[in-house]
Parts: C-alpha cells; sequence; structure tokens
C-alpha cells in the first residue's frame, strides 16, 4: 500500500470511527486527508470499496499473527485459544468505535455487496480459530464441540462487553463519570473470564 492510499485509509477509519459510515463522505474524507475526490475513486472506487479496504487491511494484520500462533508447535491447543482470546480483546480495544461502526455494517445489511464482502473476509480468520479448536480435539485436548459457536461465545462475549459503554457500565457496575474501556482490571476480568469458560467448555 503506498503512503498515500495507507493516509486515506488511516483518516478514513478515524472518520468512519467517528461519524459511522452514512455519517462519512467522500467530500470529509478529501477534506480531512488533504486530497481531491479523484484521487480516493482512483485508489478505492467507492466509499464501499474503501470501508472493505480497511476491514481487508486489519483482518490481514490478524490473520498473521493468528497464523503464527496456529504453526507453534511449543503451545498447547488450550494456550493457543487462551492467546487467541487475548488477541481478540486486544483488537476490538484498539479501534473499539470503528468495529462499533463495522458490526452495525454487518447487523443492518444495508448494503448487501459490502455485507458479503465482510463475510467472506471474517471467514478467513474465522477457520483459523476453527483450526485451532480443531487440532486440540483431534489430539485428544479438547472434548467434541461446535467449534463456530465456541468461536461465537469468545467473539460475541468481547462485542457485547466493548462496542457498548451502557452495556459494560451495566455487565462492570461502574461508577458514573468513569472509563470503563480504560480500566485495566475491566480487560483482565473479561480474558480470565473468557479463559476459564473456555477452559471448562475444550478441556477433558
Amino acid at each position: 500500500m503506498t503512503d498515500k492510499k495507507a493516509h486515506i485509509v488511516n483518516v478514513a477509519i478515524e472518520l468512519f470511527s467517528k461519524n459511522g459510515f452514512e455519517g462519512t463522505s467522500m467530500r470529509d474524507l478529501a477534506s480531512a486527508a488533504g486530497v481531491n475526490i479523484a484521487m480516493i475513486n482512483y485508489y478505492f472506487g467507492t466509499k464501499e470499496k474503501l470501508f472493505e479496504t480497511i476491514v481487508e487491511s486489519r483482518s490481514n494484520q490478524m490473520r498473521i499473527v493468528l497464523e503464527a500462533v496456529v504453526q507453534d508447535k511449543k503451545m498447547s491447543a488450550i494456550q493457543k485459544v487462551e492467546k487467541m482470546i487475548e488477541l481478540q480483546v486486544e483488537k476490538v480495544l484498539e479501534r473499539r468505535h470503528f468495529h462499533k461502526v463495522l458490526q452495525s455494517e454487518v447487523m443492518l445489511n444495508k448494503r448487501p455487496d459490502l455485507n458479503t464482502a465482510i463475510g467472506v473476509i471474517f471467514k478467513r480468520n474465522s477457520l483459523l480459530y476453527r483450526t485451532i479448536i480443531d487440532e486440540g480435539y483431534k489430539s485428544g485436548e479438547f472434548k467434541k464441540v461446535d467449534a463456530g459457536l465456541v468461536v461465537s461465545t469468545i467473539v460475541g462475549t468481547i462485542n457485547h462487553v466493548f462496542l457498548s459503554r451502557t452495556i459494560c457500565g451495566l455487565v462492570f457496575e461502574t461508577h458514573e463519570g468513569t472509563d470503563p474501556f480504560e480500566d485495566v482490571k475491566i480487560k483482565k476480568k473479561v480474558i480470565d473470564y473468557l479463559k476459564h469458560l473456555m477452559r471448562c467448555l475444550l478441556l477433558k
């Protein structure tokens, strides 16, 4: 990715995170990035393709890390699952507002072509998660489980807790005015809970 293209992507992430997909226009993006709309069209074609590029880029970064975890012969299957939990929490918290917009796009499905493209991107990483769980079963470390539902339990719990300030505040009974997403104790509590849950669910 060229420096100019990467710059547009970074600015777009900030605008989408702040204003949502609908609230971010190509004109706003061009102004914030200090480029003309023709350049954005040259690199991406449409706002939908730009959004897809962002999702693809972030997914690729995660996939490189996950592939290294999958291939690590020194880690047991449960250690790999626990690493997967840590990575997923870090990923969501790093760009929580963008993930909120992304989840909204997936759930509302206002743009079917974009939704389909996002689904294809998600599936690649999901297959790596499933690979870890399936290998744990084949090695005799794990019980037989529905890998898809296990992945959904992990990702769904993280999204439920960290994509809504209201929900997060209710779950952890935080005091008014505090930022639950900056509280390292809450982050650790979610990670520890999911690790414990996966040990109970998966280990023989």
